[in-house]
């Protein structure tokens, strides 16, 4: 799915993801990551322009898989969020048990930080 975001004028750069163990991880938790990760990809054509996108797991800390976005898109006002699909992506995390973390503003792209308990 992600691989279809990626064009000649995109990148996008996915790291870390074969170090998670992915069959310890709920089914309900893996099919809300790939939803989120779809509206995110959505977001990401459709408004910020983004030409550079880079996406990370990280499995450092034992109970919880970490996830950061991070595009070079045109960003927008954090007040924005709860008006759009961003939304989404905060009540499914928070379906699971999970944080999320927005770091954005007007031209200097958009950031999001994901915890999901394993």
């Amino acid at each position: 799915m992600l691989a279809t975001y990626n064009t000649n004028t995109r990148n996008i750069i996915i790291n870390n993801i074969d170090t998670v163990n992915w069959p310890i991880i709920d089914d309900i938790k893996k099919v809300t990551l790939y939803r989120v990760l779809q509206e995110l990809m959505v977001n990401m054509k459709k408004h910020s322009e983004a030409t550079l996108v880079v996406l990370t797991f990280d499995v450092s800390t034992p109970k919880s898989l970490l996830f950061y976005y991070v595009d070079n898109g045109n960003g927008c006002l954090i007040t924005q969020i709860t008006k759009n699909g961003l939304q989404n992506v905060e009540n499914r995390i928070r379906a699971i048990n999970g944080t999320c973390i927005f770091d954005t503003a007007p031209e200097k792209g958009f950031k999001i930080k994901l915890s999901i308990p394993i």
